[in-house]
């Protein structure tokens, strides 16, 4: 099933969510060398972005998923609305456009963790699912032990869905469990989102 229209730029009040390009792949790097401590700890992919290069190929993978009506996997930049400074990544991602569902996930530059800039990316990626997308259901997994990735969800009014036992691995190798957690559209605190949305909030 073809994916509705997702905006390529939203805007918070502190933040520019947007599509990374090309010409992002310095500051993405920047951010991810800063950052690559915690980042190998939860994210397989970290090890595969260490040069200037390989953002670029990223960001025209990214384009390229973009324009795919199809595309399931649609990663998005966090960009402070201030300056443009880069602050890590986001997105809508193993999108079931049949349902439609989508999951998000998030990391922050660790410079600029503990300022909620986070929670309000994943407020307006829910604002906008479900107010824009006509979304059903979203979803956030996290390891069972990435606490800070799962009071994000919990602080977004995420509900409890699930823990799945040995359901994956780290990038180190060891086992995980995986926490589920999941809103739908007719759950109170989407539908308090979808209202600001229509308010203009």
């Amino acid at each position: 099933m073809t994916r509705p229209p997702i905006p390529d730029r939203i805007e918070t009040e502190r933040l520019v969510l947007r599509l990374p390009s090309v010409e992002d792949a310095e500051a993405v790097i920047d951010a991810i060398d800063e950052s690559r401590a915690e980042l190998t700890e939860w994210m397989a992919w970290a090890p595969y972005m260490r040069t200037v290069e390989d953002a670029r190929n990223w960001a025209r993978r990214v384009g390229d998923a973009w324009d795919d009506p199809e595309g399931v996997d649609l990663p998005i930049g966090i960009f402070l609305r201030e300056d443009g400074r880069f602050l890590g990544g986001t997105g809508y991602h193993r999108a079931k456009w049949e349902i439609p569902s989508v999951d998000i996930g998030y990391w922050m530059r660790t410079s600029e963790t503990g300022k909620g800039y986070v929670r309000e990316t994943v407020n307006a990626l829910t604002r906008v699912g479900f107010g824009r997308l006509g979304l059903r259901r979203m979803v956030i997994t996290c390891a069972a032990t990435n606490d800070p990735s799962r009071r994000v969800a919990e602080a977004c009014g995420y509900q409890f869905e699930a823990r799945l036992r040995n359901h994956d691995r780290l990038p180190d190798g060891s086992l995980r469990d995986t926490l589920v957690y999941s809103l739908i559209d007719t759950d109170e605190t989407a539908r308090a989102l979808v209202e600001g949305l229509r308010k203009g909030g």
